[in-house]
């Protein structure tokens, strides 16, 4: 295979489990003639740039981890403004991004990298003024401030650990109730303005979240040139935890107090800096700016999921 590859490698996924996974992994890369340089960076975050370096030399980019990995691999590759492809390895907690492009085993994903096809899709360019060291980060699953990045914040990796992909954002879930804030925030979306208390603010490109298991954003699709909006407000923590079902199954965007459009531009501002979450990771804090990249990013995947 005559294909420069290029794997950046997370060694903080899957709660600290990436790299043995990235053993096994890497022994069956090698085996089948698919060897390639190997980045490893030192710090979080510095991912980012550790791509947008990789994507200098490479025709295919390896994000080596969970959807976080993948987030700081494609803004990299984004920021480089280099024709290289993105591909998957799912090696983190949840792997949502790869779950709904169809790939679902490590196998699956090894055999994309010289058979795959390329699909094109959209990312959510994320702009937060307070963290001067990354500004810019691409989403290409879903971006939230409230309660769901509290909800991530509580998924701590020792409750990845003890719990699972398939537990461990339940978990989460009932110690963020405890915890979560109410922040006042302006929300400017393309055509309108809203003010007041949220619970929940999250603009998605995918439709699940959590390992599949919280259809965040519902009917989202991630070519269609818009991002899927959902406004909840705040309410108590009990009707929190009662309404929690329909949050696995994303009928909560007909509740009276939800707001749910799609749009391409979102500006959050607030009364003290709250953070923002992208993808499972804290991005940096608002104000934020959020816009939609359409159909930037060209990754590999299984042939039959609207691949161009």
């Amino acid at each position: 295979m005559n294909t420069r590859l290029a794997y950046v490698i997370n060694p903080a996924a899957a709660a600290g489990r990436t790299p043995a996974r990235w053993q096994t992994a890497r022994t069956e890369l090698w085996r089948r003639g698919l060897a390639g340089a190997e980045f490893v960076p030192p710090t979080a975050h510095d991912g980012v740039d550790l791509a947008r370096r990789a994507a200098a030399d490479a025709d295919v980019l390896v994000a080596v981890g969970g959807d976080g990995t993948v987030s700081e691999v494609a803004s990299g590759l984004l920021q480089a403004g280099a024709p290289a492809r993105l591909a998957i390895l799912p090696l983190g907690t949840a792997n949502d991004l790869a779950s709904q492009l169809g790939i679902r085993t490590l196998t699956a994903a090894i055999d994309l990298i010289p058979n795959g096809q390329t699909r094109t899709i959209d990312a959510i360019e994320v702009r937060c003024s307070q963290n001067p060291s990354t500004p810019v980060r691409h989403a290409l699953s879903f971006v939230c401030l409230g309660f769901a990045g509290e909800v991530l914040r509580q998924t701590t990796p020792a409750i990845k650990r003890w719990f699972g992909p398939r537990w461990c954002y339940s978990v989460g879930f009932l110690r963020a109730l405890a915890s979560c804030r109410r922040p006042n925030v302006r929300v400017r979306a393309d055509q309108a303005t809203f003010r007041g208390r949220w619970l929940h603010i999250c603009a998605g490109n995918l439709e699940w979240a959590g390992g599949g298991i919280m259809r965040l954003s519902p009917g989202a699709q991630c070519a269609d040139g818009l991002f899927d909006v959902c406004l909840i407000e705040a309410m108590p923590r009990l009707a929190i935890a009662w309404h929690f079902p329909k949050l696995l199954g994303g009928s909560f965007v007909r509740h009276p107090r939800a707001r749910y459009f799609r749009g391409t531009q979102l500006v959050l501002e607030t009364e003290t800096p709250e953070t923002i979450h992208i993808d499972g990771d804290m991005a940096g804090f608002t104000p934020a700016h959020l816009c939609i990249r359409p159909r930037c990013l060209h990754l590999l995947a299984p042939s039959g999921t609207g691949h161009s």
